[in-house]
């Protein structure tokens, strides 16, 4: 019983100086600008925004969005194995001797290298998802090495 009091209290303190906060922000209240924005229905326009319907549409469509991951997988790769004269062993994407084996590569949590760009990529907006994961994981990896040397 304590603990749900002590929650409650907390809920209501936040939500009391968040609401002072966005009308420091902002100059209004939100409870004021919700009921404008709905003319004072605001329960009944609440109420259409979680209908059954588009609630379960919803539903519907992220359970089919996270079952037809086909095309989130990535395509198969072809890696290569081969000894050279010295007994060094190289990895590639195109066999260099004739005595090459191609090697299965399991992928499935495994980070690419950078690939060489012909052009730098001067602005974040026209970097694709792959390119700013990387960038990321470069940066990451850079500040790590360097808390490691300090």
């Amino acid at each position: 019983m304590r603990f749900i009091f002590k929650s409650l209290v907390v809920i209501l303190l936040v939500l009391g100086v968040g609401n002072y906060l966005v009308y420091l922000k902002t100059g209004q209240f939100p409870i004021t600008a919700i009921r404008e924005n709905y003319n004072g229905d605001w329960l009944a326009a609440l109420k259409e925004s979680f209908s059954p319907d588009d609630l379960v549409s919803t539903a519907k469509k992220t359970v089919d969005d996270l079952t037809n991951d086909e095309a989130d997988k990535p395509a198969p790769t072809k890696v290569y194995k081969w000894t050279d004269a010295d007994g060094v062993v190289h990895y590639g994407d195109r066999p260099d001797t004739a005595g090459a084996e191609q090697v299965e590569v399991k992928i499935q949590n495994a980070i690419s290298a950078d690939e060489i760009q012909s052009k730098p990529a001067s602005s974040s907006a026209s970097q694709t998802p792959l390119e700013k994961a990387r960038a990321a994981a470069e940066s990451m990896k850079v500040r790590s090495q360097q808390q490691e040397a300090n």
